[in-house]
């Protein structure tokens, strides 16, 4: 069906559909909650056909290698469907059933934490998607440069200047390299960098010594990627990691039938 139009979506409108969507869900669920869409979002079968679809859809990237696939229609429509699902669990299931129904129990911190986090690491991944960019620069020896390219090939101006200062590289005895690393000047700022080891520059800001010069190393490739939402990933896999603390620590509990 082809790639969606994700940068048409880029904030500030990626954040007003996200505001919409979460609206429109809890008005369903407080007013529509006896209709069938609401029934099928909640039922068991909505919950394990969205897993497998996202799951299978992931395996068939990561096996192939086609990361475009992560950007097309149906790629769009069944993690949508994923979020929509937990968010609807997450409505019904935050709080105790009681017996009579009169009254709220308590809240049910391991599944909010579970649930909730499981939401954010998918929904920040999801509407940050169209303000994450990608661009490389190519840092000279001694050259300032401050012209990054995206991965379209649109350019893009810095509002920094990078300089290679020097170029350091370890090898084994049969002359392959096992490290190489460098030291580049950022606004006056020398910064050593690493493969697998970013500079952070700013919050959302990360620069990635990504490739070099094999003959002279006179020049090295730098991959600079923004994420702004990234540090809402890192919230919901926080707390997953707390909920699943606090079910490892407090064991199972026994199952209530919802009224």
């Amino acid at each position: 069906m082809g790639a969606f139009p994700s940068d048409f979506f880029a904030f500030p409108l990626n954040a007003i559909f996200a505001l919409m969507w979460i609206v429109g869900c809890v008005a369903l669920w407080r007013n529509c909650r006896k209709t069938l869409l609401v029934k099928f979002l909640l039922s068991p079968f909505a919950t394990l056909f969205s897993i497998f679809c996202c799951v299978a859809l992931c395996l068939v990237i990561g096996i192939t290698g086609r990361r475009e696939w992560a950007s097309s229609w149906v790629a769009v429509v069944l993690f949508f469907l994923l979020q929509t699902v937990v968010l609807f669990v997450l409505m019904r299931g935050w709080r105790m059933p009681t017996a009579t129904g009169a009254r709220l129990g308590a809240i049910r911190w391991r599944f909010v934490f579970l649930h909730l986090g499981l939401l954010l690491a998918l929904g920040s991944s999801f509407w940050g998607a169209p303000d994450t960019q990608t661009m490389r620069l190519k840092a000279a020896m001694g050259d300032p440069v401050n012209e990054a390219i995206h991965m379209d090939g649109r350019g893009s101006w810095l509002p920094y200047e990078i300089t290679l200062k020097d170029f350091q590289m370890d090898t084994y005895e049969n002359g392959t390299p096992s490290d190489f690393r460098a030291v580049v000047s950022i606004d006056g700022e020398e910064v050593c960098l690493r493969v697998n080891h970013p500079y952070s520059k700013g919050f959302n800001e990360d620069i990635y010594l990504i490739d070099y010069d094999k003959y002279a190393a006179s020049y090295c490739i730098l991959q600079i990627v923004r994420e702004p939402w990234k540090y809402g990933t890192v919230a919901g896999i926080v707390l997953m990691m707390l909920g699943a603390l606090l079910l490892f620590i407090n064991g199972p509990v026994k199952r209530y039938r919802d009224e």
